[in-house]
């Protein structure tokens, strides 16, 4: 199975490259984490958020964001849910920065 990807340089198709380039800039954002993991059929991306209760409650620092043969697919398919668990994570830590301020 060929996944498109190529140890050249310069040779990954800009489809690919900006949806990854938008993942990494809304992740940057969000103050979240994302973990690229190939699978043998495809790759996994999970997000990566430390001193969070959600991740603390099962110990763990990471989740699945999304699951894909394709990693241009998969890295668009971790946006939507990126985002949205980005808006919970900065709720939490503002939350936490005003009992800190306290």
């Amino acid at each position: 199975m060929s996944d498109g990807l190529s140890p050249e340089v310069n040779t990954y198709p800009p489809e690919l490259l900006n949806a990854i380039g938008d993942l990494l800039a809304t992740a940057h954002r969000q103050q979240i984490g994302v973990a690229f993991e190939p699978d043998g059929d495809g790759w996994r991306l999970h997000y990566l958020v430390n001193d969070w209760p959600a991740v603390e409650e099962y110990e763990l620092s990471a989740g699945p964001l999304s699951d894909a043969y394709d990693l241009q697919v998969a890295a668009s398919a971790a946006l939507r849910p990126l985002v949205k668990m980005g808006h919970s994570v900065a709720q939490h830590f503002n939350r936490q920065q005003s009992i800190d301020k306290s």
